[in-house]
């Protein structure tokens, strides 16, 4: 294998390694930690985490070290969000369970105020975990999660609902080839899509570095028809600034170049309270990221997104970006034009450089992995 090819496979073994470790539900080792601190803080014996772990010496733990907590993966809950008009009494109803195991669940203070999107634990044991028969083949499954356990298929996962199929959480959570990951929050229902691009003709801005081949390959169309649309006399001569006309039936964009990710939708956050709703794409710092359709710009900082952009996409999708190091063109842009460049601000400071990537259609998240799969960004 060539040295840049042997690297490249190194460098992107390594970022999967950071993110399977960063959304793992095990135990790291942190410094000062022993065993018995350890057992303590999870309500395990010692002797268990020694069987669990394979462990010859139970006073040779190092930093770094990931740990198995026996236990953890027992039964799990499920995640429903609160929905508009939704009250205690329904949501239980809808699960098979009472108001006060709910309450219990979520230390709620005040059983009459829940908030629209707000996530509650449905226990297991309490009628959210398996079948549920008691609610009939018309149970509304809207923003219901499942949290899935060591060994699952979603073709398993979708047995323990009633009237839900292996196809309804494929689609609500862009699960290509059926490979789901232990601990994510799958949707059991949702809207699946793939955005196709838009027709019509657009202008392209050339940027630092840029070659006509590039450009071209980028938009999906042939160099030649390139160089003939604006009419070009040297190929090998374009400009800083330069707008180049893109024809019509251009695709969508990949917002980031050789990008190393997987579909990290739905992996934990906030120790498990919340789930992740795009898909990170990890590459060097300052990578230019491009608008993937045409639209509307929009920017802002914030202590979580960081440096981010919004863009209101003429195909009707809302496309946002976060944790940039700093800002491209804002306001009316074509799809490929530079909305800003990779970094790792808000609370991704001290993590490897990405772009946290979301769509969004009529208001609802939708996966991005099938959108990127689709269009070779993989």
């Amino acid at each position: 294998m060539p040295k840049s090819r042997r690297l490249r496979a190194l460098l992107v073994g390594s970022v999967l390694a950071l993110v399977i470790a960063a959304f793992s539900l095990d135990y790291t080792v942190k410094r000062g930690d022993t065993l018995g601190k350890i057992a303590k803080e999870h309500g395990v014996s010692v002797a268990d985490l020694v069987a669990e772990n394979n462990i010859s010496n139970p006073d040779l733990i190092r930093v770094g070290q990931v740990l198995r907590i026996p236990g953890e993966d027992d039964e799990p809950d499920v995640i429903h969000v609160v929905a508009w008009g939704e009250t205690l009494g329904r949501i239980a109803s809808q699960y098979g369970t009472s108001v006060s195991a709910i309450v219990e669940s979520n230390d709620i203070s005040n059983p009459n105020l829940i908030r629209v999107g707000q996530e509650l634990v449905i226990a297991p044991n309490s009628g959210g975990s398996g079948s549920s028969g008691s609610s009939g083949g018309g149970t509304s499954y809207a923003g219901q999660r499942h949290v899935v356990k060591r060994g699952e298929t979603v073709k398993r996962i979708a047995d323990q609902y009633s009237g839900v199929s292996t196809s309804d959480i494929i689609a609500a959570n862009g699960i290509i080839n059926n490979v789901i990951y232990y601990g994510t929050g799958l949707l059991l229902t949702g809207p699946s899509y793939v955005a196709s691009g838009t027709e019509g003709n657009s202008t392209y801005t050339v940027q630092r570095g840029d070659r006509l081949a590039d450009i071209a390959a980028r938009h999906g169309i042939g160099l030649q028809q390139l160089i003939a649309l604006n009419n070009i006399t040297n190929p090998n001569l374009i400009r800083v600034g330069q707008k180049l006309d893109i024809p019509a039936g251009s695709r969508w964009v990949c917002p980031i170049d050789n990008a190393s990710f997987r579909n990290d939708w739905a992996f934990p956050r906030g120790g498990g309270t919340r789930w992740h709703e795009g898909n990170d794409l990890f590459v060097k710092q300052g990578t230019p990221v491009m608008a993937p359709a045409p639209g509307t710009v929009t920017f802002k900082t914030g202590t979580i997104g960081g440096l981010q952009f919004t863009l209101k996409g003429d195909d009707g999708v809302t496309y946002i970006g976060t944790h940039m190091s700093a800002f491209g063109n804002d306001g009316r842009v074509n799809a490929g034009d530079v909305v800003g460049y990779v970094g790792n601000t808000g609370n991704a400071v001290g993590t490897s450089p990405h772009l946290h990537f979301g769509m969004y259609v009529d208001g609802r998240v939708v996966n991005p992995y099938p959108t990127l799969h689709a269009h070779g960004c993989t």
